[in-house]
């Protein structure tokens, strides 16, 4: 059966579409000198395009190209600003560090402030999309994103500090990619609602999976999934879960851990085997305190009774 001209033109249209997200999956490319040198004209001299073009002795059709181009690798907005000065975002796996956080697992929700036809059109074609491994799901006036990224650092707060540069690129990248203005200052209509934090290399993890036990620990105020072993991707991690509280959690556990490791305490049972020995130390003191009481009692000497008519009565 042959499809009809509408449905070939919607095909190459759903195609077209296509690969213009899977051209734009890279969103860490490098940059090539030229790209280096446009990037600075706009952000640091605030040149126009007319006016780079004659400084770099090349036509405006040309810089009209490396200005796209940075769009498409989230160097600057739709403005044609900057969106960050370090070009450093996904930090990798480094197995030498032991011990490391892994935050994974981040879900955003984000209010759209403006949208055109363009991205009606593509919302009536496919509403989830993929970039760089992340999923993005679209809606008429809002999209979601989800993580398939990981940072890794020594603490939550700075695997936290590390994601913030990847995030602020993908968001521009996603402006320029469909045509719709989602950062804007002093708006608060992007939100982080989950995340996840794992300690790499985590002991209490790897005695689990050796003995093929589970753990999984609920949170008290609404019953969510708070702590979890974790060994899908042979990492051996403990990692929290809950939405509100992963970070906070995370600070507890690795804090006791380090205490752990660091001054290496006793057990709960080997606690409990000194307060037993320190229990009978005292039985023992106590009995010994007790015989020299009676003792010294008994060398005293007998305490003379007196007769009531020998009483005499001064007044």
């Amino acid at each position: 059966m042959t499809n009809s001209p509408k449905e070939i033109k919607v095909e190459k249209v759903s195609k077209k579409v296509e690969k213009k997200v899977e051209n734009s999956s890279s969103i860490l490319q490098k940059t090539t000198k030229a790209e280096q040198e446009v990037l600075h004209y706009i952000t640091n001299e605030f040149l126009t395009i007319k006016q780079i073009a004659i400084r770099r002795q090349t036509s405006d059709k040309a810089v009209y190209k490396i200005v796209s181009n940075l769009k498409k690798k989230g160097l600057i907005n739709r403005l044609n600003k900057r969106v960050e000065k370090s070009q450093g975002t996904i930090q990798p796996f480094q197995p030498s560090k032991k011990n490391q956080i892994r935050l994974h697992g981040e879900e955003f929700n984000i209010k759209i402030l403006y949208k055109d036809h363009k991205y009606k059109e593509l919302l009536e074609k496919s509403n989830t999309l993929d970039i760089d491994g992340n999923t993005i799901r679209l809606y008429k006036n809002s999209i979601e994103v989800y993580s398939g990224q990981s940072f890794y650092a020594d603490t939550p707060q700075k695997a936290v500090y590390k994601s913030i540069p990847y995030w602020n690129r993908l968001f521009t990248r996603l402006e320029n990619d469909l045509n719709i203005i989602i950062i804007k200052s002093r708006y608060q209509n992007i939100k982080l609602v989950k995340l996840h934090f794992a300690e790499i290399n985590n002991e209490i993890s790897k005695d689990y999976e050796a003995t093929g036990d589970k753990l999984r620990i609920y949170a008290r105020e609404d019953g969510k999934l708070a702590i979890i072993i974790d060994n899908s991707f042979n990492l051996h991690e403990l990692e929290t879960q809950h939405p509100k509280t992963a970070q906070k959690d995370m600070n507890r556990v690795t804090k006791q851990l380090q205490d752990w490791r660091e001054r290496d305490p006793p057990t709960n049972s080997q606690i409990m085997s000194l307060m037993n020995q320190v229990l009978e130390i005292n039985k023992e003191t106590a009995a010994s305190l007790n015989c020299i009481t009676n003792f010294l009692k008994s060398q005293l000497p007998e305490e003379k009774k007196l007769d009531k008519k020998e009483v005499n009565y001064f007044g």
